[in-house]
């Protein structure tokens, strides 16, 4: 049985979230933004404002260490991955410190500059997975561009954090397949495959500049708490696919929706929000948002939002064949895959006997 994990280590920087290497670097220059003014440039209304770019400067001595701690834990991310920040970051320390043969700094005392959250579903089939970024066409968010893969992939860009969404199966063919038969049994890998093929991953990229303003400054590993980490994943999320109220059900079918309205509001208002999320089912955010005035749009999208009404992945328009209808990819679904390291490995290597 082969149960090993290979691990490749690189002083550059990793080419995206999906790499499984070990990036580490020792260093004492980085990019700062001092308070150097660079520029002044001519805004729109005509004043000045002062433009500040960042600088290299030299600082004390560091290691800056990158890494995915679920490919380093069992090869892949497809299941089975860690749920305690700070034991994630003790056990990669104390992993690098025996692969390097040399002594790290303790682990509570990092600085932490970004943390990627990350949850996985599972759903009845590979057409559900396809089906659910289909119709995700509709979705937008606030100040942020839209990336969009096919049916395979979204992503949504911003400064303080970007949200990913992406089929765990093609990914994991794409990006991992080559790397992983190097280690791993044929039989293995498509055993895996075919697991991932019926799995939604969700990344939130948490980034320095959301850890500083919501710490005021870059927190060391034992600032971190799971309990925050969770609260920012949820939150980005539920601002992406637009489902605001917790205490209610979310509703996104076309008779759930009716009947929730005319629960919820009078009728006259409810039949306007019925019109209104109509709209937003067949030509989406962005036409709505051009054709209706400013303060009307986001006061009736915010009373859907109120309601626990969705207009992502509705059966206003198309029929949905494969998505169940209260799915949705927050850390509270029944779907998500809660597995333990310990089982992940026992599922990985079950048909390597």
């Amino acid at each position: 049985m082969q149960d090993y994990i290979m691990y490749q280590v690189t002083t550059g920087s990793l080419e995206g979230s999906f790499d499984a290497r070990i990036s580490i670097r020792v260093d004492n220059k980085e990019w700062q933004v001092t308070n150097k003014p660079v520029e002044m440039i001519l805004r729109r209304a005509g004043n000045l404002k002062e433009l500040k770019m960042p600088e290299m400067v030299e600082t004390e001595w560091f290691i800056y260490v990158e890494a995915s701690v679920h490919k380093a834990m069992l090869g892949h991310n497809v299941y089975g991955g860690p749920i305690d920040i700070q034991a994630s970051i003790k056990w990669l320390v104390e992993k690098l410190e025996e692969i390097l043969e040399v002594d790290l700094p303790i682990y509570q005392d990092w600085e932490v500059r970004r943390v990627d959250v990350a949850e996985v579903f599972e759903l009845d089939s590979f057409e559900a997975c396809q089906e659910w970024f289909a119709i995700l066409t509709n979705t937008s968010f606030p100040r942020r561009q839209i990336y969009r893969f096919g049916q395979t992939g979204l992503y949504a860009q911003g400064k303080t954090t970007t949200v990913k969404f992406y089929h765990k199966g093609p990914e994991l063919v794409k990006h991992d397949k080559s790397r992983l038969k190097k280690f791993l049994k044929y039989d293995i890998i498509f055993n895996l495959i075919e697991k991932a093929n019926k799995i939604i991953r969700t990344e939130v990229e948490i980034k320095a500049l959301k850890l500083k303003n919501d710490f005021g400054y870059l927190p060391k590993v034992k600032e971190l708490k799971d309990e925050y980490l969770k609260s920012v994943y949820d939150c980005e999320v539920k601002k992406l696919i637009k489902e605001g109220n917790e205490s209610m059900k979310v509703v996104r079918r076309t008779k759930a929706v009716h009947i929730r309205l005319y629960k919820v509001y009078n009728e006259r208002l409810a039949k306007i929000l019925y019109g209104f999320w109509s709209e937003l089912c067949s030509v989406g955010e962005s036409t709505v948002k051009s054709l209706t005035p400013k303060k009307t749009y986001y006061r009736n999208r915010k009373l859907l939002m109120d309601a626990g009404i969705s207009w992502i992945g509705t059966d206003n328009i198309r029929t949905l064949e494969f998505v169940p209808e209260d799915f949705s990819p927050v850390s509270t679904d029944k779907r998500k895959l809660d597995m333990s390291l310990e089982d992940a490995k026992k599922e990985l290597f079950k048909k390597a006997i």
